[in-house]
């Protein structure tokens, strides 16, 4: 090696012209692409955090402040399967609960609320365990009582919409369930009961027990009920504005009863007709609301039996109103109506109505000379089954409490709470894979390539 070295001149030959400059060159630009790519590889884990912890991190205070006065959006947004849940992000009051879905080609359902204080939406969870059961909204859209569509149960579950918290109400030996009141004050709650046998021909507990459901009476205070076993089949019901009294129909007759289970009256109504449920006693006292059957109407012992309240919206009729006493004239009837939603005011109600296309609005009808002004649209895209199905809308309760003072806001962008966790992992791949991607192109290059730069000749 010492001769080898011996060999070489005393003097290296000149570089190529330019062979410093371009070798500077090319280290220049690998330390630029070298932090351009710490740099992008950076962006993408802050983004990563932002996408998704920051979304799942549960704050302090994660409900809607109560505003002045109580909101419905002017149009309530479509189908989402990234909606959270009440049990994760807690919604605040509501302003109503109802079921919103299709099942054409695929069963896509989902039990929601919409907030009475902004554009908060939210899955019921609890409402999704029993298999989306019949269930009612509190008066002051605070809480949702719901049942088990699943079959017989021992305990009803109250859930608190502010917490996200569950509260089980035991009934005893297991029973079928239909809820069919909450009283204006939030104190009671009609629901009927009975001992399962079997389900309907659609599968449910609501028509079995609406076939020899008893009425019994809860006392949301004390968690207990009380049976009236002359009330029975409980087909529908409403309280009285004062919360003392209950307007309970079995065939066509409605029982007036107190809350000890005490009957002091009945009010005969028309044949193909019933109480409106759960919003049909007039805020004065003086007359009931009824509507056309939806379905076969009450049981009469060997045929009907089905309400049809859990159907999507679909059928209009009118709504009649009949005395309590006769020394009352009743108003006029309002025309075109899909449901009764609650009172206004003595001299105003609050509708579903649906059109030609089978679309869904919320209208204010005055009583009396019909005037009517739509309050809010539900969604009319395709944006069920994947975008391949319009939604349909069932099962829809307002919080009848916070109708006398309700105002419209403009609707804004959905809050729907945090993604489920499957979705933070698809889009935790989708951002570390592109992380990796830049990561591999921005890697400094450890030599020139010989057919860019002529190695000098010695």
């Amino acid at each position: 090696m010492r001769e080898l070295f011996a060999t070489l001149p005393d003097d290296p030959p000149p570089l190529p012209p330019g062979y410093l400059d371009t070798v500077l060159t090319r280290g220049r630009r690998s330390v630029r692409r070298q932090r351009f790519g710490t740099a992008a590889v950076w962006a993408v884990v802050v983004l990563l955090l932002v996408v998704l912890v920051v979304p799942g991190v549960q704050l302090p205070v994660q409900t809607a402040a109560p505003s002045t006065k109580p909101s419905l959006p002017d149009r309530f947004a479509g189908y989402s399967m990234l909606t959270s849940t009440v049990a994760k992000a807690p919604p605040g009051r509501a302003i109503a609960l109802y079921g919103y879905g299709n099942g054409e080609t695929f069963n896509m359902f989902q039990s929601l609320v919409v907030g009475a204080d902004g554009d908060t939406y939210r899955q019921v969870d609890a409402m999704e365990e029993r298999n989306r059961p019949s269930a009612l909204l509190a008066p002051d859209g605070t809480r949702v009582l719901l049942g088990d569509d699943r079959g017989a149960t021992r305990d009803l579950i109250l859930v608190d919409l502010t917490s996200g918290g569950r509260r089980s109400i035991p009934l005893g030996d297991p029973v079928g369930v239909r809820l069919l009141a909450w009283s204006p004050d939030g104190q009671h709650v009609a629901y009927s009961a009975a001992p399962l046998t079997g389900y309907d021909e659609f599968g449910t507990v609501e028509g079995e027990v609406a076939r020899t459901g008893t009425l019994r009476l809860l006392d949301l205070s004390t968690g207990h009920s009380t049976e009236v076993p002359a009330i029975k089949p409980a087909w529908t019901a409403a309280f009285a504005p004062d919360s003392s009294r209950l307007a309970v129909q079995v065939g066509q007759k409605v029982h007036l009863v107190d809350l000890d289970g005490r009957e002091y009256g009945s009010v005969q109504i028309t044949a193909g007709r019933e109480l409106a449920a759960n919003v049909g006693w007039s805020p004065d006292g003086r007359f009931l609301a009824t509507v056309p059957w939806i379905s076969e109407g009450p049981f009469t012992g060997t045929t009907g039996g089905h309400t049809g309240h859990d159907e999507y919206l679909w059928k209009v009729g009118n709504v009649d109103f009949v005395p309590v006493t006769d020394a009352s004239t009743p108003p006029a009837p309002v025309q075109d109506v899909g449901r009764l939603l609650g009172w206004r005011s003595v001299g105003s109600v609050i509708v579903a109505t649906i059109n030609a296309e089978g679309h869904t609005s919320l209208a204010e009808v005055q009583l009396g000379d019909g005037t009517r002004r739509t309050l809010s649209r539900f969604d009319t895209g395709s944006t069920c089954e994947f975008g391949m199905q319009i939604c349909h809308t069932y099962d829809l309760h307002l919080a009848t409490g916070l109708l006398p003072d309700l105002t419209v806001r403009s609707a804004g962008r959905p809050q729907r709470g945090p993604r489920p966790m499957l979705v933070n992992a698809v889009i935790g791949v989708v951002v570390l894979g592109t992380a990796f991607l830049l990561w591999r192109r921005t890697r400094p290059l450890t030599r020139p390539r010989p057919s860019e730069v002529e190695s000098p000749q010695f």
